[in-house]
């Protein structure tokens, strides 16, 4: 195994054919994922700073059709041997697990991903119908629905007419 010498190395490139596991759990997948990292070795704590983009694709939660998102993420870790060390850097100073100084890019690359999705995904497109179908005949309108409030506007009214 060699050791990087201390200063500044660079990577970038692209997870041509690489399985994420995660993503898929999440019944997504993942294409055109490409990152960039600069990891400075030096008297200090090795940290790892970097971006990725990806094209997540994951049924949309309006209308439950795959919608392609695409994400770009930004790190700065903390690179650590063993997750007890991640305490003496508190919360405000997120990190990375790199036991024997072996980082899983891969999996590192996944979390970022992961965490650049939107909380709730769907389309930006308005022809999402938000889940809103009739299972009627095509030529049969919607039937309309009843707004719950009408009975309040009454209340707001007086003998008069007018509204307050």
């Amino acid at each position: 195994m060699e050791r990087l010498a201390p200063g500044e190395h660079s990577w970038a490139g692209a997870l041509v054919g690489q399985p994420l596991p995660r993503i898929r759990d999440l019944g997504g997948s993942a294409d055109e994922v490409t990152g960039s990292l600069t990891l400075s070795v030096g008297d200090q704590r090795p940290r790892l700073q970097g971006e990725c983009q990806a094209v997540v694709t994951i049924d949309c939660e309006r209308c439950l059709a795959p919608v392609s998102i695409p994400v770009h993420g930004h790190f700065d870790l903390i690179v650590v041997d063993r997750i007890e060390q991640a305490d003496a850097y508190g919360a405000e100073a997120p990190v990375v697990v790199a036991p024997k100084g072996q980082l899983d890019v891969v999996a590192m690359l996944e979390d970022e991903i992961i965490l650049a999705l939107p909380l709730i995904p769907m389309h930006d497109d308005t022809n999402c119908d938000g889940g809103q179908r009739h299972f009627g005949p095509a030529d049969e309108p919607a039937p309309v629905r009843e707004n719950p409030f009408q009975a309040l506007e009454s209340l707001k009214r007086d003998d008069s007419g007018e509204t307050h």
